[in-house]
């Protein structure tokens, strides 16, 4: 029974993904499938939507939601308590070395990856972000475990500078592991190609689960302590949840946060606890 729930745990969050990136990407089509776009304008697009909801969705976290000490208790998801660590304040020359690199990677992005257009049917594209989001994870186990190997730990440590964690701290990486991690990311859509408001809608929901699961809160996307675990251990949970560490005996097992935003975890809550009445 637990194996079971424990499959359906990590199928609940590749449909979340797929479900809300359709639904984005309806909206991006509704908006620019009258306009033609040229490659400049495609890249400045995808730029600017990547920028504007890293920095307003990591704000709301951290601004209003921690702000919120009802909100904070009720989605805290780290169990491990670890000691709590100033954050790096925002610098006009961080602010500036960030957006640059995030254009450049946009850029490269886009010249070297092959346009189509598919359309706003909604059972294709469910299927489209369905298959992104399980290859995305595959390709960032791979390089996220191996920037654990003694050989290229040094690459990574300035992300694991923080054993407690902030949302901000999903951007804060070594410029090695920034182009790695952005190659693996997007290894799909080099294969693939990619369609603009399918990448627009990936970015803003990819940047959605990326900072709340860099937060230590479980708001909508991300229902455990999964990569909290991970920052507290530095080792194992490499994946962008369980799946594929599950697959290949590299989990951490956490603490699923159940809910209402999280049915699955609620359900096997309620089950365990009729089937054990006396825990």
């Amino acid at each position: 029974m637990r194996k079971f729930f424990n499959f359906c745990f990590e199928v609940e969050f590749y449909l979340k993904i797929a479900i809300t990136c359709t639904i984005v990407q309806q909206i991006f089509y509704w908006l620019l499938h009258n306009i033609e776009l040229n490659f400049i304008t495609q890249v400045l697009l995808y730029w600017l939507v990547g920028s504007i909801s890293f920095y307003s969705i990591g704000l709301f976290i951290e601004k209003v939601i921690k702000n919120n000490d009802n909100l904070r208790e009720k989605l805290t998801a780290r169990v491990k308590k670890v000691k709590t660590q100033p954050f790096p304040s925002f610098t006009a020359k961080g602010i500036i070395t960030g957006e640059i690199k995030s254009f450049i990677a946009a850029l490269i992005i886009l010249y070297l990856a092959p346009e189509v257009n598919r359309g706003n049917s909604l059972l294709s594209n469910l299927g489209w972000f369905l298959m992104r989001i399980i290859v995305a994870d595959f390709c960032f186990y791979v390089s996220h475990s191996l920037l654990h190997r003694k050989f290229l730990q040094k690459i990574h440590l300035k992300h694991h500078e923080f054993a407690d964690s902030s949302s901000f701290v999903a951007g804060h990486k070594s410029l090695t592991e920034y182009i790695i991690v952005t190659i693996t990311d997007l290894l799909p859509i080099f294969i693939f190609g990619y369609d603009i408001t399918q990448l627009c809608a990936w970015t803003i929901i990819g940047n959605a689960y990326n900072l709340e699961g860099h937060s230590s809160l479980s708001i909508f996307f991300v229902p455990s302590d999964f990569h909290d675990l991970h920052h507290s251990c530095f080792k194992r949970n490499y994946g962008i949840q369980g799946f594929w560490d599950r697959l290949f005996n590299t989990l951490n097992p956490p603490t699923k946060k159940p809910g209402i935003m999280f049915p699955v975890a609620y359900l096997e809550h309620i089950t365990m606890k009729l089937s054990n009445p006396l825990n």
